[in-house]
């Protein structure tokens, strides 16, 4: 039989109370290959998703129609800047190729005395068409289609279309003269006008 006093009982309870601290306080085996639990998501809607509303707007544009141009010896080129003055100068374009067609046949080159180019401008004129509309060579084709619209249009705002060829052809004054005798037509004025109407397009 063992006598243990009460100071070596205090001792052993003291020691075995730390055993019993430091077993619970032993480090837990860690599992890392262990899967992870992933919490359970349940996704809610607060409200019924509105319904999605789309317009289509289709334009259709309509296919640039290719510009017609007359058969005559003129290039399209000097065709688009004879329309151009047409519409500067406010010309029936079937006007103004008539006369262009009787005065040079289209020669841009023609000449007769001092009358020059496609619209046979009479140099005469020179001065007036330069401070009008800047008009310096009437042998350049575009300037001398720009000039003799630029004339037949101002006689097209004042006169009739026979009368202003015959202002066209014979010059204001000479037109004058004759229109004072009654005579508003002349083998020039029939030549335009049945030219206009046979190069109709």
């Amino acid at each position: 039989i063992f006598s243990i006093g009460a100071d070596e009982l205090k001792r052993m309870l003291i020691v075995l109370c730390f055993c019993m601290l430091a077993s619970g306080c032993a480090p837990q085996t860690v599992i890392e290959d262990a899967d992870p639990i992933e919490p359970e998501i349940m996704l809610t809607l607060a409200e019924e998703p509105e319904p999605i509303a789309y317009q289509v707007c289709i334009q259709i544009t309509p296919a640039v129609q290719a510009k017609t141009y007359r058969d005559i010896p003129l290039s399209h080129e000097l065709q688009d800047i004879a329309d151009k003055a047409c519409e500067d100068y406010k010309i029936p374009q079937d006007v103004l190729y008539a006369v262009m067609e009787v005065e040079s046949g289209y020669q841009t080159d023609a000449q007769n005395g001092q009358c020059l180019g496609l619209m046979q401008i009479h140099t005469i004129n020179m001065e007036y068409l330069s401070s009008n509309i800047g008009t310096t060579d009437l042998t350049d084709p575009e300037q001398n289609i720009q000039a003799g619209a630029f004339i037949l249009g101002g006689y097209l705002e004042k006169y009739s279309l026979t009368d202003s060829l015959m202002a066209y052809n014979l010059g204001e004054g000479g037109a004058k003269r004759l229109w004072k005798q009654g005579i508003h037509e002349t083998g020039y004025t029939r030549k335009v006008l049945g030219s206009i109407e046979g190069n109709r397009v």
